[in-house]
This record gives C-alpha cells, sequence and structure tokens, in this order.
C-alpha cells in the first residue's frame, strides 16, 4: 500500500525587533511631554537615544512649574480682519461724555470692535483725562493713554491676565469729546501691525 504523506507548512510570526539594552522605549510620558505617539516614537528617531538620554529629553522639555507662561493673541489673528480693543478711561470725566466719545470714535475705526475685556481683547486702550483750569475755570483737557497687548500669565496653575505695554503719550485738546479723534487717529496707527499680520 502506497500512500502520499504531505506536509503542510505553518508561517512562523516574525520576531520583534529585540530592543537593545538601554536604547529608548517609547512611554506614555513621551505622548505627554513630546506629543510623540508609540507609532512615531521610531519615526522621529527617539529610539536611537539612551534610555538616559530620552529622560534628560523629557526633564527639558518638562515646564518648570516656577516659570510663568505667557500667553498672547497672535499677531495678525483676528478674525475676519475685526481687531478687538478694550478701552478703559479714568480721572476728570464727571458727565462720562469724554468716555463715551472715545470709546465711539475707537468703535468707528475700520475692522475695530470695542469690547468689555481683557480676555476678549487683542489690543488695549487705557487713558486717563486730567482737566485743566485756570482760577477754577476749565480750559481744556489732556488725555495721558497707553496702549497695551492683553496677555495671561500661567504659574503653578494659576492663571492671571497681564499686558505687554505698547505706545505712552499724551494728546491735549480744548474740547474733552476733541481727544477722542486724536486717540482714535493714534490707535488706528498702532494696529496698524495687526492688520498686515506684522509684530506688534
Amino acid at each position: 500500500m502506497s500512500g502520499q504523506v504531505g506536509l503542510t507548512q505553518t508561517a512562523k510570526p516574525k520576531p520583534k525587533t529585540p530592543v537593545k539594552p538601554g536604547l529608548a522605549v517609547w512611554s506614555p510620558e513621551v505622548q505627554k511631554t513630546l506629543g510623540v505617539t508609540a507609532e512615531n516614537f521610531n519615526a522621529e528617531g527617539l529610539n536611537r537615544l539612551s534610555q538616559a538620554q530620552l529622560t534628560a529629553l523629557l526633564v527639558s522639555a518638562r515646564p518648570d512649574p516656577r516659570k510663568g507662561l505667557l500667553l498672547c493673541p497672535a499677531s495678525g489673528s483676528a478674525p475676519s480682519g475685526r481687531i478687538k480693543v478694550l478701552v478703559t478711561v479714568a480721572g476728570d470725566d464727571s458727565t462720562g461724555a469724554i468716555a463715551t466719545a472715545i470709546k465711539e470714535a475707537v468703535g468707528s475705526l475700520s475692522g475695530v470692535d470695542v469690547v468689555d475685556s481683557a480676555a476678549a481683547a487683542d489690543r488695549a486702550l487705557h487713558v486717563v483725562i486730567l482737566e485743566q483750569t485756570v482760577n477754577k475755570r476749565t480750559i481744556g483737557f489732556t488725555a495721558s493713554y497707553l496702549t497695551a497687548t492683553p496677555c495671561s500669565e500661567e504659574i503653578a496653575g494659576r492663571k492671571t491676565d497681564v499686558e505687554l505695554k505698547g505706545t505712552l503719550g499724551t494728546y491735549s485738546n480744548a474740547k474733552g469729546p476733541g481727544l477722542a479723534k486724536d486717540l482714535a487717529a493714534m490707535l488706528d496707527q498702532d494696529i496698524q501691525p495687526l492688520r498686515t499680520g506684522g509684530t506688534m
């Protein structure tokens, strides 16, 4: 009796490439700190580092909780070309007419919206009004102003509103509302880099 014997071959699973001792391996810490997934670990070349080198890289990339992180709006990032401006006015303006005129003049600028909070603003204009008097008679007004970029600073998990100071100056005018036009014209020039995408 003759018979046939058939042999079937089964594919042997390929052995995983062994990690050489001392070379870096991916961990969730790598993704958290560096943003590198397990799939991209080798593609980024991190597998060529020693474990000690990877640990040093992770330590240097981790933010120091004692140092602050400053976050500011990006130049030219205003949606649809709109620039949001926070206007604050203090000082000798008992009726509020000068403050109202300044806010209206700034709001009338092309592509500008006046907002009520620093968190919503791309730029800030702070004004202090001083009444000029002679013998108790008002002869005019002076406006001291400061432009600024509203930012936030995070230190040890606490967020605080801060500003990067811009232009400081003064204008004088015999009529309070006349200051509004001068300030709006100055601000129009000050925010020009935002419109063109340059730096402030």
